[in-house]
């Protein structure tokens, strides 16, 4: 999206009343995800100044963030359960240190092992990890045989005043001047990363006022920009009730399809989905079932294609090969595609459920995916239809 300069202002000025609190676990649900890292086990035992009594098998490594380290060992015995061993307090004495949790899940043929462990942070703060371990064994992960993946559960809570209203966003970690931080403007708990994202160093106006978010000594700092921009938009509400977003565009077939008009008197599920998207490969099963079953009584579906340019024979081959009779549009812009945008779609499948009369959405991925497609489509169109005795 385009940002159109509107004036200068005289200065910066830093405001009031920028928080923060240490989250010491649980920062991964708040921020809906995590970036996985490294650590290798490549390091001698002795490394490690003291180490537990009945290693059998043991493997050592650093955990590595930012410029602090701590040691770690994996002991992982032929017929014995796998421990996991962290230098919480880094000291490298590995017998004094909270014990980690560390189990194993087999995965079809495989086992993989998950847990969590503890990093002493300094400043009192104790910070918590997430862990994970795939099976050694596992020839497609031959790259990871001798890896351990961690990502960081703790961070920060920083509660930001814009225009006299407090937002929270949560961290990993530690804020960095790469940082993007969601600001929940609509207070839906579902991020935007159209419009809800504040990138440190680079203004954004989501209140009517111009800021500028920065970094100094460690803290996140609000600044008022020098430089005005318009206010971003607001993201699309697509909750259940609401009214959907109207279209026109024109389908593979060159039919040209004014949504949601064109399906009055049905109900019609808009597909946000890509042939290289495994999830929405999964639903095709589901959803060819839906439309047999109801397409005679007013289901209909239109496919929104993220596939890029120059797929398009890929495209209808692959409609072919799964033959899938409904309606396809494709831009061939992948991520950028008009309609995608529209709905501020960051991930697929996207699926919404939309009264052609109304314009109403009446469901959405929560209800829309998994074997039971079919009985809810059914219901839908049934309550349609004594509605409208």
């Amino acid at each position: 999206m385009s940002i159109c300069l509107l004036g200068l202002m005289a200065l910066s000025f830093v405001t009031d009343g920028v928080s923060s609190e240490f989250i010491p676990s649980g920062i991964t649900r708040r921020t809906g995800g995590y970036r996985p890292m490294r650590a290798e086990m490549d390091q001698e035992l002795d490394v490690i100044k003291k180490q537990p009594e009945g290693l059998v098998s043991p493997k050592a490594g650093w955990i590595e963030i930012n410029d602090k380290k701590w040691a770690f060992i994996l002991d992982e015995p032929e017929d014995a359960e796998a421990r996991l061993f962290i230098d919480t307090n880094g000291d490298l004495d590995l017998t004094n240190d909270p014990a980690t949790k560390w189990d194993a899940k087999e995965v079809g043929e495989f086992v993989q092992f998950m847990g969590e462990g503890e990093v002493d942070l300094g400043s009192n703060r104790i910070g918590k990890l997430g862990m994970y371990r795939f099976d050694p064994k596992d020839p497609r992960r031959a790259q990871l045989k001798n890896t351990l993946m961690f990502y960081m559960d703790y961070g920060f809570e920083y509660t930001i005043p814009l225009d006299g209203s407090k937002f929270t966003c949560s961290v990993a970690g530690q804020i960095s001047e790469k940082q993007s931080l969601w600001i929940d403007r609509d207070q839906n708990k579902r991020p935007s990363q159209r419009f809800e994202m504040a990138k440190v160093g680079e203004p954004f106006n989501f209140t009517g006022t111009t800021y500028l978010l920065s970094v100094k000594d460690g803290e996140l700092v609000l600044e008022q920009a020098k430089e005005a921009i318009e206010m971003q938009p607001m993201p699309p509400n697509l909750e259940i009730g609401q009214p959907s977003l109207t279209f026109v565009a024109k389908t593979m077939d060159g039919e040209e399809v004014s949504f949601p008009k064109s399906y009055a008197g049905k109900v019609v599920m808009l597909d946000f989905w890509a042939t290289w998207c495994g999830p929405c490969i999964g639903e095709i099963p589901n959803m060819k079932q839906a439309y047999a079953d109801w397409h005679d009584k007013g289901f209909e579906i239109l496919g929104v294609s993220f596939d890029d340019e120059g797929m398009e024979d890929k495209l209808k081959e692959f409609l072919a090969e799964k033959e899938l009779p409904w309606p396809q549009i494709y831009e061939g812009k992948g991520w950028d595609v008009s309609i995608g945008q529209q709905h501020d779609v960051s991930g697929i499948p996207f699926v919404l459920l939309v009264d052609g009369d109304s314009g109403k959405i009446l469901a959405n991925a929560a209800q829309l995916r998994g074997e039971k497609l079919s009985e809810f489509i059914g219901k839908a169109l049934e309550e349609k239809s004594a509605a409208s005795k």
